[in-house]
């Protein structure tokens, strides 16, 4: 069963009614439902606590809390407390002021932009003109050869801040952190495909794009509570100064890691070696036509399943 929430639908497929009071008052019959879900086919053991106000059958406002929002379940915290706490409070708090119940209070934010993008190219690197950067702009100009609709997030110049695992975006499947990750949840949301062109920093990825991959866990929540579905294919495209595949070998992990938690279908990654001689990716005979192959490859007709 699906329920709405904030313009969205959220997953209630395993919910179930813990507690219901219904209230007549001067400005109509108001019904608060405490409603358990279990979400341990996510996570283990997750369970999430809805309270409902709803305005004969509309509903007016929503709270929702699960058992992962608090690091440890032995501590005074207690979930379901919590929930049946304000279950009890708003039970008074409608009876003594339905009037402020009269329309719905929503307190989720929509994710902005309306239509959907086909490539879209996270260029992790700090350097706006660096390596990285043109490896994307070749990935932009191959979509609009394609009559693709493409847009490159250069993340350095974007306000991302990291994930602090709050696990607030698995109540109602927005993320509470007031920064740029919307636009970049909204395009992957729907894209096609996804490219990721990023330098080695330590043997893993740049800063700033490791915290796009961790908050897109709010992307995770979204696919499973919902059913936002990602049917993107994805493409790495990685350079790093010294030679050979051991530099890549956390990169691909990594990148890896965040399309499979995504559902994205990543092809064989592009990794190029040796800028640290080279310098300049463009003076490399033949990475930018391989570059472009691969990207070509995910568009393909063939491909598609």
């Amino acid at each position: 069963m699906l329920k709405a929430t904030g313009g969205e639908m959220t997953r209630m497929d395993t919910g179930a009614t813990e507690k219901i009071q219904i209230i007549e008052t001067p400005e109509g019959t108001f019904t608060i439902r405490l409603i358990l879900d279990d979400l341990g086919d996510i996570y283990p053991g997750m369970v999430r606590y809805t309270v409902e106000v709803l305005r004969d059958t509309e509903t007016v406002y929503t709270y929702t809390i699960n058992t992962y929002e608090s690091a440890r379940q032995d501590t005074l915290f207690d979930t379901r407390k919590a929930a049946e706490v304000v279950f009890t409070r708003l039970v008074h708090d409608v009876a003594a002021r339905p009037h402020r119940y009269t329309r719905p209070r929503v307190f989720t934010r929509p994710l902005p932009g309306t239509g959907a993008i086909d490539i879209v190219i996270l260029q992790g690197s700090p350097r706006r003109f660096g390596n990285s950067a043109k490896i994307a702009s070749w990935c932009d100009d191959e979509a609009a050869r394609t009559g693709l609709t493409s847009r490159i997030f250069y993340l350095q110049e974007m306000d991302i801040r990291p994930c602090i695992g709050c696990y607030v975006c698995y109540n109602q499947g927005y993320c509470p952190i007031e920064d740029d990750m919307p636009p970049i949840i909204k395009a992957l949301e729907g894209a096609s495909v996804v490219v990721v062109c990023t330098p080695v920093y330590t043997g893993t990825v740049p800063a700033t794009l490791k915290a796009v991959m961790d908050r897109c866990q709010w992307l995770h929540a979204r696919e499973n509570v919902l059913g936002k579905e990602v049917h993107a294919r994805g493409l790495l495209v990685a350079v790093a100064g010294q030679q050979g595949t051991r530099p890549f070998a956390c990169v691909t992990g990594v990148v890896g890691m965040f399309m499979e938690n995504l559902g994205i279908r990543s092809a064989a990654p592009v990794l190029i070696g040796g800028l640290d001689r080279a310098r300049d990716v463009e003076k490399m005979d033949g990475v930018e036509d391989g570059v472009r192959a691969a990207l070509r490859a995910l568009l393909a007709p063939q491909n598609e399943e």
